[in-house]
């Protein structure tokens, strides 16, 4: 009975764990700032995760190309049976006829055993090759920092990606407020104008209209739950949350903007963006495999000390040291070398033009961005001035509302053309964030 009871007490364990597994798994409902929103971005996105996985898989590739700088010590052994010995023959009288031939006949000498074995430890230092070494080093650490430059750009994106995302679902529910109110508007016309309708004073034409308001206010509100649901969806991909986690935003986003001349961000975007400091590294690595390309003109020369051992090789000591150089050289290769040489100066044209095409490129997104904040400010100073007369309208709506001059319906739609255009006015300051840190990601700032 005891042992019953145990082994009930502990299914029950594993089963609450079980639940307690599932429910975690679940997405919960969360609230973020802006900023805690890009800090977990940075920990947990996946793509941010994957780009640092690649920068530390070229640095090890570095600390490769690195070793090659240093002598290389291999032993090479072997364990081998020859199914015949070597002989030597001595012919009748090799030593000498006296007194008689010495040997008296033609004899073979059998050499070593059948089953011999060799070992020998070898240290090589490269000579000649440190040329093609130090310019595959070039090479390798041009691909460190160009795995560092494309993370850097990816991480910019990633915080890019979430301030839209971040602006676009404050938005969106804020225009959600806007389209209950204006629902409960057209509800309280629709209610109205059926009254009148009852006492013969509106025509059916009017009522069918306010019933048509009133589905398009309830459209209106599907339409916006559905965005709200997407946006909500791909920003918790980005921070690498569950994609059904509920998000709670904060709404208190600085909207102060500092941004510097223009002459003074193409000068910073030139030293600092992620893609021009990758494209001028794509040019570095491509001088260096150029360099070594040529360097393969110069023959191999290796310095080398070995020490051997051998049991059962005829005519060798069992310990013996061996010094020299070794010298290797191509004499003929079909062109290839020459090939190669003028692949890596197209692969170094091709580089600059790219540099070139860049450069050109973040002047025109520049001057773009520059353009884009030149609007949105002037779209916020509009949005202000049409959110303080929608306000004083709904002010005065409500005193009328309070004296019996309007009806319901009225008073709650101005309240809703209220929130509509507060709505607006947060539209137009993120489109204006928005432009800002689209400046900020081509500056290559975070």
């Amino acid at each position: 009975m005891d042992m019953g009871k145990y082994a009930w007490r502990n299914a029950t364990a594993v089963a609450m764990c079980a639940l307690t597994l599932l429910s975690g798994a679940q997405g919960q409902d969360r609230k973020l700032t802006l900023q805690e929103a890009v800090d977990l971005a940075l920990r947990q996105n996946h793509a941010l995760r994957i780009g640092h996985f690649g920068v530390e898989a070229e640095r090890q590739k570095e600390r490769i190309a690195r070793s090659s700088y240093f002598p290389a010590i291999s032993n090479d052994s072997s364990a081998l049976y020859i199914t015949d010995l070597q002989r030597i023959e001595v012919p009748k009288g090799a030593f000498g006829a006296s007194p008689g031939p010495i040997p008296p006949s033609t004899i073979f000498l059998s050499q070593g055993r059948k089953s011999f074995q060799t070992s020998g430890t070898m240290l090589a230092q490269p000579l000649s090759q440190l040329v093609k070494i130090h310019d595959a080093n070039k090479v390798a650490a041009a691909d460190v920092k160009i795995s560092e430059a494309s993370l850097r750009k990816t991480t910019d994106e990633v915080v890019y990606t979430v301030h839209e995302l971040y602006y676009q679902l404050l938005a969106t529910q804020l225009n959600r407020h806007a389209a209950e109110l204006q629902i409960t508007s057209s509800s309280e016309n629709l209610t109205e104008n059926g009254e009148q309708y009852k006492n013969g004073s509106l025509l059916e034409a009017a009522l069918v209209e306010s019933r048509a308001d009133s589905l398009e206010a309830k459209q209106k509100l599907l339409t916006t739950d559905m965005q709200i649901s997407d946006l909500t969806t791909q920003l918790d991909d980005v921070l690498g949350l569950a994609l059904d986690t509920k998000l709670e935003l904060d709404p208190n986003v600085n909207t102060t903007v500092d941004v510097p001349a223009r002459e003074e961000a193409l000068r910073i975007a030139s030293q600092e963006n992620p893609e021009m400091q990758g494209a001028v590294q794509v040019l570095s690595k491509a001088r260096a495999a150029e360099a070594a390309a040529k360097a393969e003109y110069i023959p191999d020369v290796t310095g080398f000390a070995r020490y051997s051992y051998q049991n059962g090789v005829p005519l060798l000591e069992r310990n013996f040291g061996t010094f020299g150089v070794r010298f290797s050289y191509d004499l003929f290769d079909g062109g290839k070398r020459r090939a190669q040489v003028r692949e890596r100066k197209d692969e170094v044209s091709q580089a600059e033009e790219d540099l070139a095409r860049i450069k050109d490129e973040i002047g025109v997104r520049i001057a773009t961005i520059y353009n884009k904040l030149d609007t949105t400010h002037a779209m916020v100073e509009v949005a202000k001035e049409y959110l303080a007369a929608r306000q004083e309208s709904a002010r005065l709506v409500d005193d009328q509302f309070r004296q019996g001059t309007v009806l319901a319906s009225q008073r709650d739609a101005s309240h809703a053309q209220a929130v509509k255009a507060e709505a607006g006015l947060l539209e137009a300051n993120l489109a204006y964030l928005l432009a800002r840190d689209e400046l900020t990601r081509v500056l290559g700032r975070p």
